[in-house]
């Protein structure tokens, strides 16, 4: 039995209903009937289908060079670990020196350098007076002499003291450097760090507003459908 439905929307039901007007589905445009806009809707699909591409694909990924720069990131940050520690180390050393010369203290090494010398000065002008048949604990001028030794030993020392000053200075100088290339390495790696991010929200917002674009597109185009 041949099925009817096909013929009731052509020609109308039984009940006397106007039959649908075929000719209102156009291409293009509205017909003066009022019928559905065949245009709209391809260009709905359209829409929809724009939509799907984007969802499908994604954000994507930042460009290779800066995956290339973050990558360089640990390795800055753990120079400026290293370099500022080598550079804080020695400005410590530096400031330890100069309180030292400030107190008029020595180092071991100075003070055992001092100590051998005097020995030595004094062992050699005991041996003179020897030599010439006196006893130097017995000599009152023996004592003059070894007043000359301590003169000596004293303006030694107050040279290893500007030496201890300059030493202090110099390590002062070089930890200070130190630590401002440390501070480049990690400020080199917060610049690509900064950088990335910035490039990500640009790309968050790109494709926010591809999304944007698709949403009021099909909106519009909605709107043009529906209200036919």
């Amino acid at each position: 039995m041949a099925d009817n439905s096909l013929d009731n929307l052509a020609m109308g039901s039984s009940t006397g209903g106007d039959p649908l007007n075929l000719n209102s589905f156009t291409s293009g445009g509205s017909s003066s009937s009022g019928g559905f806009n065949l245009g709209s809707a391809g260009a709905l699909g359209v829409g929809a289908l724009g939509l799907g591409a984007i969802l499908r694909q994604g954000e994507g990924a930042l460009p290779g060079q800066f995956g290339q720069l973050q990558g360089e990131v640990p390795w800055l940050q753990g120079q400026a670990r290293t370099v500022s520690g080598q550079g804080q180390g020695l400005v410590t050393q530096g400031q330890e020196a100069l309180g030292m010369a400030q107190r008029g203290e020595l180092t071991p090494a100075q003070q055992a350098q001092l100590s051998k010398y005097g020995t030595g000065l004094t062992n050699q002008a005991r041996q003179q007076y020897y030599n010439m048949g006196r006893n130097p604990d017995n000599d009152t001028s023996f004592i003059s002499q070894t007043a000359n030794i301590d003169t000596q030993i004293n303006a030694m020392a107050q040279a290893e003291i500007q030496s201890t000053i300059q030493l202090g200075l110099g390590e002062i100088s070089g930890g200070s450097s130190l630590i401002g290339q440390g501070l480049g390495f990690e400020n080199a790696a917060n610049q690509v760090l900064l950088q990335a991010g910035q490039a990500q929200l640009q790309q968050d917002k790109n494709y926010s507003d591809s999304l944007t674009n698709v949403f009021g597109s099909i909106a519009k185009m909605a709107g043009s459908l529906f209200a036919l």
